[in-house]
């Protein structure tokens, strides 16, 4: 975990529909990413090694929320992704967030030391992370297709809003199992960055990811999606990681 000196709050400004027309604000959690490369002949298990202290740290200081995962990558063009590994961090709230960073900068010292020693992260951005459909499945390992998207012209979030309230009714009608997540950039985003949030599916396993993708490629569900978001949001193509939590 690479450290840090100051942790700011982000807010992507916009309302959505909730059930009863009502406008609300949407909910935002705190998410970091970091891509890593090893250094020299380091690999992921000196990475690995690490992470029963990193997890002792975690433990003593409970009342603090943060839960880590390894992205390795695996369909990507090297054009696009020129790291070995990337880390992902999520706490249940910003000031949680904010508090385990102040134990990590106060007590870690020894064991960044050792981490600075086996990798490079070079790129940490954090994202307010929005969950827009819940994975059905809970798993310790997975996997992340992740796009970068951005809103087409004219468009508002409540016009986006809407229309994943039709996606996630359309997923319910042929029970999908996956999660859908944006990650909206803040701190560490390139200032040129030219997306509005990245778009992420999760799946449980590859076999799911199968299935899902069945679905989509051969079950209509392109079609779906292009006749429900087609004039909301553009995509790039999508990136895949194999997640691992530790």
């Amino acid at each position: 975990m690479k450290k840090i000196l100051t942790i700011i709050l982000v807010s992507y400004i916009g309302l959505i529909f909730s059930d009863d027309h009502e406008m609300s604000a949407p909910t935002f959690l705190p998410l970091e990413i970091q891509q890593c490369n090893f250094n020299g002949n380091k690999d992921m298990d000196d990475f690995m090694n690490l992470i029963d202290d990193w997890n002792e740290l975690l433990d003593a200081n409970s009342e603090y929320s943060y839960s880590g995962w390894v992205l390795t990558p695996q369909y990507r063009s090297e054009a696009n992704v020129s790291f070995d590994f990337g880390w992902l961090g999520v706490s249940n709230s910003w000031s949680e967030y904010g508090g385990i960073y102040d134990v990590w900068l106060k007590e870690a010292g020894p064991l960044a030391a050792k981490f600075e020693k086996i990798r490079s992260c070079k790129t940490q951005t954090l994202f307010a992370g929005q969950t827009i459909r819940s994975a059905k499945t809970r798993s310790d390992s997975g996997v992340l297709i992740v796009s970068n998207c951005t809103l087409n012209q004219g468009i508002t979030p409540m016009d986006l809003a809407e229309a994943d309230a039709k996606y996630n009714a359309y997923l319910d009608s042929i029970d999908s199992e996956g999660g859908i997540y944006r990650w909206f950039p803040g701190l560490g985003a390139p200032t040129d960055a030219d997306y509005t949030f990245k778009n992420v599916q999760s799946a449980s396993s590859m076999s799911e990811w199968g299935e899902a993708s069945e679905a989509f490629v051969n079950g209509g569900g392109l079609m779906a999606q292009v006749s429900i978001y087609g004039e909301i949001v553009s995509c790039d193509s999508g990136r895949m990681y194999f997640s691992d939590n530790v």
